[in-house]
């Protein structure tokens, strides 16, 4: 491991003690509260992807994996946040250079997407009009920016590709410029403030209306021409480091908690569960990080990736998701009455892990969209 590596490494560790502490606060927020994510600036969270000349950390793809699971070992809303706000980069490689230099000249370049349901844009002098409410948008109270998806209308007809799809574009926004809401109240993953925002006619200038995964990247850094498949991998390391998060507490009850039967440590039941949780999370994370590694390869030396390569990561990253579940499933189940306590690290992790396994990117669709490469067959689903 480098020295650079080793100090972001470091740097992350460092966060668990203020993570830790500002659980139930970003739980009754609904938020990140402002102490998580100023010291996500501090640690320049949000450009660890970027290129060193983008004032970025230039951090390899298979490291950020494991630092994005360590982090949602924390807590599993202050993985997801650090994990959505420095992957967002991915999908700018259509943004102008002195544009990407404008957003991420400072450390607090984060940027919150929402990328369902569709707005709609007119277009006019020098930009585009957009309207439209917009959901998902991880981390905006931490955000400077907003992204969200458009329809192109022409009055009041949708504008068409050649191939008859609607043509749909990318449009960056001060955060200012839209409305944020108070729509954020949910079973799990609270502290993640992935609540909704909308816009009502907000100018968007045609530079920074963008295309997102629908042509060449105009940067030749690897980060920038990652397939779509790339989402799902982010995802799917937050919710291991949830699974992980369920394994410790589990070692840690096991210490101390005792029945009229004797000690948890010696109940065969529990020594169970807690290794099948143990071979499940690192099962996961070896599975998946092998086959993002066989894109990342590609990427890498500027090849095309093939549709089964991302066939392999996707049943991967939708395998991991189950498995994630199931490692989760074991420990509350091993912990006995004390995981029904909603303070306790059970209660947080099944509520957790089951509201990440909401995502698309991690939903049995991507499995099923695998089989359908495996047959030979073209997958349903754009983001593959």
């Amino acid at each position: 491991m480098t020295d650079r590596i080793e100090a972001i490494w470091q740097r992350t560790r460092a966060l668990r003690p203020l993570i830790e502490a500002h659980r139930d606060e970003a739980e009754s927020l609904h938020h990140l509260p402002d102490a998580v994510g100023k010291a996500y600036i501090a640690n320049n969270v949000f450009r660890l992807l970027m290129p060193t000349e983008y004032g970025g950390e230039d951090v390899d793809l298979l490291t950020y994996y494991d630092l994005v699971e360590e982090v949602a070992s924390y807590d599993g809303s202050a993985g997801w946040n650090f994990s959505i706000g420095s992957s967002t980069p991915i999908i700018l490689a259509d943004l102008l250079p002195s544009k990407l230099r404008m957003i991420f000249a400072t450390a607090d370049a984060c940027i919150a997407a929402s990328t369902t349901p569709l707005g709609r844009a007119e277009e006019t002098d020098g930009g585009y009009r957009l309207t439209g409410r917009f959901a998902w948008a991880s981390g905006i109270h931490q955000a400077h920016w907003v992204l969200a998806l458009g329809a192109i209308f022409d009055g009041e007809t949708m504008r068409k590709s050649p191939a008859g799809t609607p043509v749909v574009l990318g449009f960056l926004m001060p955060k200012e410029s839209c409305t944020v809401l108070d729509t954020w109240h949910v079973l799990g993953m609270r502290g993640t403030g992935s609540t909704e925002f909308e816009a009502d006619h907000v100018f968007v200038p045609k530079e920074m209306a963008i295309r997102i995964f629908q042509g060449k990247s105009r940067y030749p850094h690897p980060v920038f021409r990652l397939p779509p498949t790339y989402f799902g991998y982010n995802h799917v390391s937050v919710m291991n480091g949830i699974a992980r998060s369920a394994v410790a507490a589990l070692k840690s009850l096991a210490t101390k908690k005792t029945s009229p039967l004797g000690s948890m440590r010696d109940d065969p039941q529990a020594q169970y569960a807690v290794a099948k949780a143990e071979a499940l999370v690192e099962a996961n994370r070896l599975s998946v990080k092998h086959a993002f590694g066989r894109i990342w390869e590609k990427v890498l030396a500027n090849q095309p990736v093939s549709i089964e390569a991302r066939a392999g990561l996707r049943r991967a990253i939708a395998n991991a998701a189950e498995g994630a579940i199931e490692a989760v499933n074991l420990c509350y189940r091993a912990a006995g009455g004390t995981a029904m306590y909603e303070s306790t690290p059970f209660a947080r992790a099944l509520r957790d892990i089951n509201s990440a396994a909401t995502h698309m990117a991690v939903r049995r669709v991507m499995m099923e969209d695998a089989g359908r490469v495996t047959f030979g067959l073209r997958p349903r689903t754009s983001a593959f």
